[in-house]
């Protein structure tokens, strides 16, 4: 492999790019039309399968690359969920109160525990798109409004 990369670091950010092309031709299929909530839901859903198969992957990224470049990679499943969160803001769903990128950063770091948990055995992969969403939803929601149910259960 060192004949055609430099380093570890080479390596990994090869296949970091790899793997979230691959993710976002997935994330581009998940309906993130009609309700807001329903549509955070969905892209949860999908977007937690993927991180959960890059889990090793993930944690070799983290070791390896600068936090700048993890978050140049993960640009454009960003500006996806960027686009419905400030769709969902328009329409009500979401709190207005902070900005998008802080909330969309806080979406990847919960998707980022989970997989931490489950490696601490915590949590299984299973449970872990509905505690994501039980969570991103708590955060998202506007101060004062009821929290959505989510159906997951504890």
């Amino acid at each position: 492999m060192y004949a055609h990369f430099a380093s570890r670091a080479e390596v990994v950010d090869a296949a970091m790019s790899r793997a979230i092309d691959r993710g976002n031709e997935v994330l581009g299929a998940v309906d993130l039309t009609g309700d807001p909530l329903l549509a955070l839901a969905r892209y949860v859903e999908a977007g937690w399968h993927l991180v959960d198969q890059a889990r090793a992957l993930l944690v070799a990224a983290q070791r390896e690359l600068s936090a700048g470049r993890i978050r140049e990679l993960h640009a454009g499943p960003a500006a996806r969920v960027e686009a419905l969160v400030a769709r969902g803001r328009a329409e009500g769903a979401f709190r207005t109160d902070l900005p998008i990128a802080w909330m969309i950063n806080v979406l990847h770091a919960v998707m980022h525990s989970a997989a931490d948990e489950i490696r601490a055995g915590r949590l299984t992969s299973e449970r872990a798109a509905d505690h994501i969403t039980a969570t991103v939803l708590a955060a998202f929601t506007p101060p004062g409004k009821p929290v959505p149910e989510t159906g997951g259960g504890a």
